[in-house]
């Protein structure tokens, strides 16, 4: 079956074209929003040929591919015709945590593969740094300025992603994320703490390389683009509805909105710092235990990867992604202990294949082709991640950047920590693996 007849049959058994509201890609997985889950036909979509598992995240269906991932979702973006998605967004008032999560993740997830690309360029400045290049030429501060843009202008990135993920004008969004990080207004914030917006005081921050100010201000963008929308007259929509919505949210953003995201991230900073400053083995035990089954649901990319963004906006450096790091190894090594063990041949080359993809730091393969499957496996992942992220949380190993956390993304742990960093994730690959191999899983018969 090729790619084009695997697109058509998802296409079938999401409910067809009318069905979809949006669609997306990771590494792994092709996201599909729908606007009645009781269309999908999950078990017509999970014997399909390449697909390794398959879930539910409030409305959005999440296929697992693997390393072909790109390849369906190309063929799929061929055929999805979207109609009145952003009415179909737009009309869904039911706000709770699961679509607050649904929100974050698919704000984030379309310039997941940007920050990639910085991350892994700011490890080779560092690496370049440690053998001592010379930092004040124009080759290397071109490199430099590459590593950093995406992530210091990271709110006209979310601010562009987060209002189509909500149906609003994604060019307002981008303009409001572009004013956080205007050079006047962050001259303004560098010379002092506060100030007034004519007679309403502003607390004056660097958004720079922030997430959660432009994340928070657009559930507001969307309620004044709405309100915009219905009194502006239609000769003059084209013109009044964008006005009205920045002008509208300008102060809602700079005044309350902005400041106050900006101090739940420092609150949350500081709490992680104290964390592994005081509870170093608890705090690394219990992120390091749960990661693995985060992606499992497809959660992490709503909770851990906002942590990790917020710690390297606020402190340079993350804690928390050498972790997760530490996770996908173990969750390749329990695979290759599926692979020594198991007396099924298509099962072993599966469980070989997924522990090479899970080392570089793709583990969905292992997660759903192997573990889920053979079930008692997902034990170790836990144990061993669990007890590599109290130890590097101890020893505070750090990432210097976003991106794979395995041997793809290397040049993120470049620094004084490095050989740590090695030493734990050699641990947790070869520790879940002799795990899994003793206590065994539920085979699969040939």
């Amino acid at each position: 079956m090729n790619n084009d007849e695997i697109a058509r049959r998802i296409l079938e058994n999401v409910g067809g074209n009318e069905n979809i509201v949006s669609i997306m890609s990771c590494f792994t997985r092709v996201r599909i929003e729908v606007k009645e889950k009781e269309r999908v036909n999950e078990d017509v979509i999970k014997t399909l040929e390449g697909v390794k598992g398959a879930t539910f995240f409030n409305k959005t269906y999440q296929i697992v591919f693997g390393g072909k991932c790109n390849d369906v979702y190309d063929a799929l973006s061929k055929i999805v015709k979207i109609k009145d998605n952003v009415e179909a967004v737009q009309n869904n008032e039911n706000f709770g945590w699961k679509t607050a999560f649904d929100y974050i993740t698919g704000s984030i997830q379309p310039i997941i593969p940007v920050l990639i690309g910085c991350g892994l360029i700011q490890g080779i400045i560092a690496l370049m740094s440690y053998v001592n290049i010379d930092a004040t030429t124009y080759g290397y501060q071109m490199i430099s300025a590459t590593g950093n843009a995406g992530y210091y202008f990271l709110p006209i990135l979310l601010g562009f992603s987060s209002a189509k993920k909500l149906g609003v004008n994604p060019y307002i969004g981008a303009t409001l994320g572009g004013i956080l990080v205007y050079p006047a207004v962050l001259e303004f914030a560098s010379q002092g703490t506060s100030a007034s917006f004519y007679g309403l005081p502003v607390k004056l921050v660097t958004y720079s390389s922030t997430m959660t100010p432009i994340l928070l201000t657009m559930p507001v963008v969307y309620w004044i683009e709405k309100i915009a929308k219905k009194i502006s007259p239609t000769l003059l929509k084209s013109v009044l509805i964008p006005a009205i919505t920045i002008i509208g949210s300008l102060p809602l953003m700079i005044v309350v909105t902005a400041p106050i995201a900006q101090m739940i991230s420092e609150v949350l900073g500081q709490g992680i710092q104290y964390i592994y400053s005081h509870f170093a083995i608890l705090g690394g035990l219990i992120i390091g235990a749960t990661c693995p089954y985060f992606v499992l649901t497809g959660i992490h990319q709503a909770t851990a990867i906002p942590i990790v963004l917020n710690e390297l906006a606020s402190v340079g450096y993350s804690v928390v992604f050498p972790i997760l790091g530490f996770g996908n190894a173990a969750v390749a090594g329990s695979a290759l202990g599926v692979a020594l063990k198991t007396k099924n041949k298509e099962l072993k080359s599966e469980a070989l294949s997924s522990t090479i993809i899970g080392v570089i730091g793709i583990t969905e393969p292992a997660l759903y082709g192997v573990l889920l499957p053979t079930k008692k496996s997902l034990i170790a992942p836990g144990i061993m991640s669990g007890i590599c992220g109290a130890l590097s949380l101890t020893f505070v190993v750090k990432a210097m950047g976003l991106g794979l956390c395995g041997l793809g993304g290397i040049p993120l742990f470049l620094g004084e920590t490095f050989l740590i960093w090695c030493i734990l994730m050699v641990v947790a690959y070869l520790g879940a693996a002799t795990i899994t191999y003793i206590i065994g899983f539920d085979d699969i018969p040939e």
